[in-house]
């Protein structure tokens, strides 16, 4: 059975371990641990995801599922519980970089080019060397059932 969860703080070297196992070491996503989501696949951690807010706008980064648990759906889950927060939040748009394009437009990204957005990306989430930037809106992403 899958979960999604707020972060604890037993849940860090979690952090740190999958993110340096996937990612580039200069993230600066340390400083925004509080903002991660945990991702359980059967008690086990095996994912997370992080939406960092930022004047009005949402930052989505460290979205890895480990290879074992992956092709089960996770990284959707996770990346639509940050959407979902998101909107919550009251954030029109989020923006992702240095996560897999196609993986990405499946969600509803699409590529975006802004040097405003490419500055606050840096800034708000580090460099993770991409040029490539990817912006979703999130009006009418959560559409109510129609009965």
């Amino acid at each position: 059975m899958m979960q999604i969860r707020k972060i604890k703080p037993e849940d860090i070297d979690f952090v740190i371990d999958i993110t340096s196992k996937y990612r580039m070491p200069d993230s600066k996503y340390l400083s925004k641990v509080e903002h991660f989501l945990i991702c359980e696949y059967d008690n086990i951690k095996c994912g997370c995801g992080c939406l960092i807010p930022h004047e009005g706008k949402g930052y989505i980064n460290c979205v890895i599922v480990d290879e074992e648990h992956r092709r089960k759906k996770l990284g959707d889950a996770i990346v639509r519980a940050l959407l979902n927060i998101a909107d919550l939040q009251g954030i029109q748009y989020v923006y992702a970089s240095g996560i897999c394009e196609d993986f990405l437009q499946a969600m509803g990204f699409e590529k975006y080019s802004s040097t405003d957005v490419a500055d606050d990306i840096k800034k708000v989430i580090g460099d993770s060397g991409n040029l490539d930037y990817f912006r979703v809106s999130l009006k009418g992403y959560f559409k109510p059932c129609s009965h």
